[in-house]
């Protein structure tokens, strides 16, 4: 699949969701998404995913994870919550009203095969 059209259609996802495009792990979760979707091994994250970005921008790979985990609860708390519970309510961990990265780049993956 193409990357500039698929780039483009996880943002339009993230985006439809409320994620906002100017926190530095939005470009992260476009690009972690779009590697996952393209057949890349990303798991284990710590392993993978989060160290090809790391490469790729110059920062450790818990940088990645952190810049990734406020994305995403930026999201959760200023997002349509509605659709982010209708597109990832299975996946919350009720104790941090959240999915965890892993959860949430897994179904995103799933998703934008469908978006």
């Amino acid at each position: 699949m193409n990357m500039t059209n698929i780039n483009g259609k996880i943002s339009n996802f993230l985006l439809s969701m409320g994620f906002i495009p100017n926190k530095i792990g939005y470009k992260y979760l476009v690009d972690l998404i779009g590697m996952g979707a393209d057949g890349s091994d990303i798991l284990p994250l710590s392993k993978n995913g989060y160290v090809l970005l790391a490469k790729k921008y110059g920062k450790s790979a818990s940088t990645i994870e952190k810049d990734i985990q406020n994305a995403v609860s930026a999201a959760w708390l200023k997002g349509d919550v509605d659709v982010l519970n209708e597109e990832f309510g299975s996946t919350i961990d009720m104790k941090k009203g959240k999915p965890s990265n892993k959860h949430f780049i897994l179904t995103a993956i799933e998703k934008i095969a469908y978006f």
